[in-house]
């Protein structure tokens, strides 16, 4: 499959790049990683997704020509009833929430794909600073390594339906892709791992996430860079479980984290933050 880019037209010959612009190579490694780690990248104002675009100076000692801001865009859903809703309440709290928690999950596994992300001084817009040397992040290129076969879907592990549709209402709302087995790219769902407590199976599931195949299959590989594939596997893995545990809760969802056993659980049905 192929993504269309966030490349600019080049500035001239011996020109960095100019203020409201994104250095192109910073762009491009910004939206491969991005699709590394599973998520998918919003193109304008629309969502879902992340949006990459121009830091916006807090003031004129601020110079951040080239540079990137991050922004996560919930669903056209979310987005457009949080903007006719009161400011703080029902679907304009939970839109802030998601971004928030996905803006957080950015910040936390981006250095582990060789982008350093930083705060603006006003502290609310996250930036990724170019140029990007040569070498400088792990590149996977698409179709170097043969795919690994995927896992069952929620039905074939005997999952409740009601709560396989919770999660996919909450992730829908979010803007977040589920996955439709196990092995594939996005949140997913899993039996109950004993915990030593009470039985869940019948009423729960295990919420985890998994980034793209082909970041996941170089990092089961023997290949040179299968150590920081893994490296980074883990980081987006821990980023995004804590991302999860916000966004989907405050899109409905009741999760509780099993701290002792690091687990992300859902339970039962959904209150909708985005009513009908």
């Amino acid at each position: 499959m192929s993504f269309p880019s966030h490349r600019q037209p080049p500035a001239p010959d011996g020109a960095g790049p100019s203020a409201g612009r994104v250095d192109p190579a910073l762009a491009d490694r910004l939206t491969d990683a991005v699709l590394l780690a599973g998520l998918p990248v919003a193109f304008g104002d629309q969502g879902p997704g992340v949006r990459i675009r121009p830091a916006r100076p807090v003031d004129d000692r601020d110079l951040c020509a080239g540079v990137a801001a991050l922004d996560w865009l919930p669903s056209p859903r979310l987005a457009d009833a949080a903007a006719a809703a009161e400011p703080g309440q029902g679907a304009g709290s939970a839109r802030e929430l998601v971004e928030t928690a996905m803006i957080n999950a950015l910040a936390e596994f981006l250095p582990a794909l060789g982008l350093e992300t930083v705060r603006d001084r006003s502290g609310r817009e996250l930036r990724v600073e170019g140029p990007v040397t040569a070498g400088g992040g792990l590149l996977v290129p698409p179709g170097v390594l043969a795919p690994r076969p995927l896992g069952h879907t929620p039905d074939e592990l005997g999952l409740p339906a009601g709560l396989v549709a919770t999660v996919r209402r909450s992730a829908a709302l979010a803007g977040l892709p589920v996955a439709p087995r196990l092995g594939a790219t996005g949140i997913t769902l899993d039996r109950c791992a004993p915990t030593g407590g009470g039985d869940d199976r019948d009423r729960a599931a295990d919420l985890g996430w998994n980034p793209s195949r082909r970041l996941a299959d170089l990092a089961d590989s023997d290949a040179p860079e299968a150590a920081r594939a893994a490296t980074a596997r883990t980081a987006v893995d821990g980023a995004m479980r804590h991302a999860l545990g916000m966004a989907l809760r405050a899109c409905g969802a009741e999760l509780r984290w099993l701290h002792a056993h690091q687990l992300l659980r859902v339970y039962g049905e959904p209150a909708p933050a985005v009513r009908r």
